[in-house]
C-alpha cells in the first residue's frame, strides 16, 4: 500500500483511510509528547522519517497555497490560540521558522513550504498530486476506486479569494515563493507543474 505524507489542510484527512499513512512511529525524531496526544503526529515530512520508512512508495497532495491558508485560518481554533483576524493570522508568516514547527501545531505555527514536506535538501523525493480532481487522480494514482468525503474541511468556506487584499495576497506570495515557483500555482489556479495528473 501506498505510504502517504499528509500536508496539513489538503485534504489528507479524507485520503487516510485509502492509503497507509505516516505516524510517530516513522520518525527517527523525538516528537513532544503533547503532539502525539492530539494525534498530530500524522504530520510528518519525508525528511522526518526513519530511513526504513524513507524507502518506502509515498505520495503527497499539494494545494494553491492562497487557498491552504485560508483553510489553516479557519481550522486555527486551538486552546492556546487567541482570536485573530485574518491579516494577523498571516502575519505569523514573518515569524515562521521549520526547524522549530515542523510538526504542524498549532495552525499558525504550520507555515512550511509544501516542497518541505516532500524534499530532503530542497530535491523533491515523493510522488505530488494535485489538490482539484483529487478522486479522479487518487483513483488513477492507487489503481481503485476510492471514495472520498469531506472530513475537517475548513467549516464550510467556499470562496478564499475573499479573505485577501492585495497586501495579504502579496505577503503569501513572498513567503511560499518556492512553492509557487516549482508548482505553476497561480492566485486562481491550482499546481500545473512537477505532479501527477490523472485520466
Amino acid at each position: 500500500m501506498k505510504r502517504f505524507i499528509h500536508i496539513p489542510k489538503n485534504a489528507g484527512t479524507s485520503i487516510r483511510s485509502w492509503v497507509s499513512p505516516m505516524d510517530y512511529n516513522d520518525t527517527k525524531e523525538e516528537l513532544p509528547e503533547y503532539i502525539k496526544s492530539i494525534g498530530m503526529d500524522k504530520h510528518l515530512p519525508h525528511s522526518k522519517l526513519k530511513p526504513n520508512s524513507m524507502f518506502d512508495s509515498q505520495f503527497a497532495v499539494v494545494r494553491n497555497p492562497w487557498a491552504r491558508m485560508v483553510s489553516l485560518y479557519h481550522d486555527k481554533q486551538h486552546p492556546h490560540t487567541k482570536t485573530m483576524s485574518f491579516l494577523t493570522f498571516i502575519s505569523h508568516l514573518d515569524h515562521f521558522t521549520y526547524e522549530d514547527h515542523w510538526w504542524c501545531n498549532p495552525p499558525h505555527k504550520c507555515f512550511a513550504q509544501q516542497l518541505d514536506w516532500i524534499s530532503i535538501n530542497g530535491k523533491p523525493m515523493i510522488d505530488v498530486l494535485p489538490f482539484n480532481n483529487l478522486q479522479e487522480n487518487l483513483e488513477e494514482y492507487l489503481g481503485h476506486q476510492v471514495f472520498l468525503e469531506h472530513k475537517n474541511s475548513g467549516h464550510g468556506f467556499t470562496n478564499y479569494k475573499s479573505f485577501y487584499n492585495d497586501y495579504s495576497k502579496l505577503k503569501v506570495a513572498k513567503h511560499f515563493a518556492k512553492d509557487i515557483e516549482h508548482f505553476g500555482f497561480t492566485f486562481e489556479t491550482e499546481a500545473t507543474r512537477n505532479i501527477i495528473n490523472g485520466p
